[in-house]
């Protein structure tokens, strides 16, 4: 991973632009049943951007945007089947992707008193490539049992779209609407 930022402020104007870019790879060995796996995440771009005006002494307006990654864990890609709890097997999903957000956020702060203030937010986020808990059913891996079992495992699913206002106020109370 390698990561840089440059900001700026030009009288009442300041921005800030980050740029991370990062890879990984996982590699797996099960031991007693000779298997192997992997799964590697190609070079990918994270930019940030965070943009303020200051309209005067007591308020100002912000821009940011941002683009997020959540990595499937080990265990979601884990291709073996979990019998620690009998009752609930679990197998995960070696060809399981990344789950890749942008989140735009544009807000307007005003302190009208001392000690009071208003904070109004209107974001918006796409998700894709959701990482999710499915079931499936299969055959019994204990050949002594031939009856067919219930599987955890995971996949991804299409995209989430999100856009939301929060209103902060007077002693943070806020309230919030979002809309999925």
């Amino acid at each position: 991973a390698a990561y840089g930022t440059y900001s700026q402020q030009i009288k009442t104007f300041s921005y800030q632009l980050g740029l991370r870019i990062e890879s990984s790879k996982y590699e797996g060995n099960l031991i007693n049943k000779n298997q192997q796996f992997s799964n590697e995440f190609p070079i990918s771009a994270f930019p940030s951007l965070f943009i303020s005006q200051k309209i005067n002494k007591k308020q100002d307006i912000q821009f940011n945007y941002s683009r997020k990654i959540n990595r499937p864990s080990f265990f979601q890609i884990l291709p073996f089947v979990d019998f620690s709890d009998s009752l609930n097997l679990s197998v995960g999903n070696p060809d399981l992707l990344p789950e890749f957000t942008n989140l735009a956020e544009l807000s307007y702060s005003n302190q009208y008193k001392p000690g009071h203030s208003l904070l109004a937010s209107l974001y918006a986020k796409n998700t894709n490539d959701l990482i999710t808990r499915y079931q499936y059913k299969a055959p019994n891996t204990d050949p002594v049992k031939p009856d067919s079992v219930i599987y955890n495992s995971y996949a991804n699913a299409s995209r989430s779209y999100t856009i939301g206002l929060e209103l902060t106020g007077k002693n943070k109370l806020s309230k919030s609407w979002e809309i999925t």
